[in-house]
């Protein structure tokens, strides 16, 4: 099931004037935005201010200035807000690879499969609107499985959040006005005049009447936004980023089929990369199907690569989540993320080579564990100064895996088995500081050999208050029956606030 986001910004218009030129057109001063349209000219855009004065869009400009005489008002310049609204959507291009235009004030995002990159569709679309106020809009945000019907439900109210569960984009499209879809002036009259004003109303019309009076257009609409008809989106590319499209002879539909053509555009893609001093951190492989839907599959390095061969793995893994249906007519690959080759100072890249860092596993590896469908991070467990043996384990990110980790000095030996929790054992010894005679563990007694120690360990005092003063003595012993053995004693062996003086059994040697 296919997911659809749509934006609207109800104050672009004016939002973007107020944005880039502060000083002349303030935010607690009604504004409007004018063009010229049969011979005089109307509003077509408000800001909030000239809102609650009570001008929308659509009224002529003269009366605009005289409902509100200290109103300041701006000619629309429609190439600025068509450049500013490319800025945005290149900007999108965070939340999926697949953006597109809902001219002149929204967008659409294709999200199939990226919500769970930000933790469910509920907090996703918190998410964008939270971003997009951060950058000055106010926005309208609505995700249902259909382009058409997001469009209709973000643009039915101001600053409002729509989340449609799979398959009731009908129940959720019922009551709203016919305004809500994109229909000519003309049409949406003449439904008003009939009493058709939701819908709801439509939708339960017989269909052939509805075509005989008002054309194909009304139904195409309906049918796009109940998800009848399939309405695919022109997707937006940046200029300056890297990408390759190509038209097939034939339609393909099978992975041989699409793993040639990966195979055919990944070196030029390299290629241009190399020429650039640059490595790919993110690449879209997107199918476009006979149908006019598209397919999309992402892959993400852990550093900047233009290696072919680690690229080609990558989005042939995903192959298996394309589905092509009748098949496959044209495909893009696109470099959506770029960086230098060259590692900064922040962060180290991983090489391929085992042997040029042996700590480290190897990026092929990471990338390819990462991009697997389900898999949210991939770690790797590093050594960390600690006081207590069991958390001297620490997860690194795959960014940190690549550094040296940090170098600790053993006076004594660890064991090779360390158990996860010690084990509580019944030990015989002489207190305060004797060796450990014998111990009990599961109603079994383990006379003691040899034993050497103690080595005393003190407690993060600077971590938590429980481990001020905190004391553990720790003995490497050796049984009459050969097990070599790590116990510790809890205390001590004198003072009650270092210890209980409870022994327990860490590791085996």
């Amino acid at each position: 099931m296919r997911r659809f986001l749509a934006l609207w910004m109800p104050f672009w218009r004016t939002e973007r004037l107020q944005l880039s030129r502060p000083g002349d057109f303030p935010t607690d001063r009604p504004l409007v935005v004018h063009a010229l349209a049969h011979n005089r000219h109307t509003v077509t855009g408000v800001s909030p201010a000239a809102l609650a004065a009570g001008l929308t869009p659509g009224l002529p400009l003269a009366q605009a200035r005289s409902l509100v005489p200290d109103l300041l008002t701006a000619e629309e310049d429609a190439e600025a807000q068509r450049a500013a609204l490319t800025d945005l959507c290149s900007w999108l291009i965070w939340l999926s690879p697949l953006p597109a235009f809902d001219a002149p004030d929204g967008l659409y995002s294709d999200t199939t499969g990226c919500a769970h990159l930000y933790g469910g569709e509920a907090a996703m679309l918190n998410l964008v609107r939270e971003r997009l106020r951060a950058r000055g809009h106010s926005c309208s945000v609505a995700l249902s499985d259909t382009a058409a019907a997001s469009r209709a439900l973000a643009r039915s109210g101001i600053d409002r959040i729509c989340l449609v569960p799979p398959g009731q984009q009908k129940q959720a499209l019922h009551p709203l006005p016919c305004t809500a879809l994109p229909l000519p002036e003309k049409t949406l009259s003449s439904l008003t005049r009939l009493g058709l004003t939701t819908i709801g109303d439509l939708a339960d019309l017989p269909r052939a009447p509805l075509a005989k009076r008002f054309g194909a257009q009304l139904l195409t609409c309906l049918d796009e936004a109940l998800g009848r008809q399939a309405s695919p989106l022109s997707v937006f590319q940046p200029a300056d980023r890297i990408s390759l499209t190509r038209s097939l002879v034939e339609p393909i539909s099978t992975p041989d089929a699409i793993a040639t053509v990966i195979a055919a555009l990944v070196p030029v893609v390299c290629e241009k990369l190399t020429a650039r001093g640059e490595g790919a951190r993110q690449l879209d492989f997107l199918c476009v199907r006979v149908d006019g839907s598209i397919q999309a599959i992402r892959v993400g390095t852990s550093d900047p690569s233009a290696d072919v061969t680690r690229l080609m793995r990558l989005l042939g893994d995903q192959i298996p989540q394309i589905a092509p249906e009748f098949g496959i007519e044209t495909v893009i690959l696109t470099v959506s993320a770029n960086e230098p080759l060259e590692a900064g100072p922040e962060r180290s890249v991983l090489p391929d080579v085992g042997a040029s860092s042996e700590r480290a596993l190897p990026a092929t590896l990471i990338d390819r564990l990462l991009n697997r469908p389900g898999v949210v991070s991939v770690h790797q467990l590093a050594p960390r100064f600690s006081a207590w043996p069991e958390d001297g384990q620490s997860r690194v990110s795959p960014d940190d895996m690549a550094k040296p980790p940090l170098a600790r000095q053993m006076l004594w030996a660890r064991p090779n088995i360390l158990f996860d929790l010690p084990v509580r054992v019944q030990v015989t010894a002489l207190l305060p500081d004797g060796a450990p005679r014998q111990f009990v563990l599961k109603r079994q007694t383990h006379r003691i050999a040899a034993a050497d120690g103690p080595e005393r360990l003190l407690g993060e005092w600077w971590q938590a208050a429980e481990r001020y003063g905190a004391i553990r003595d720790y003995w490497q012993v050796e049984t009459t029956t050969g097990l070599r053995l790590w116990l510790f004693r809890k205390g001590d062996g004198t003072h009650d606030w270092s210890g209980s003086g409870a022994w327990f059994l860490q590791g085996v040697f």
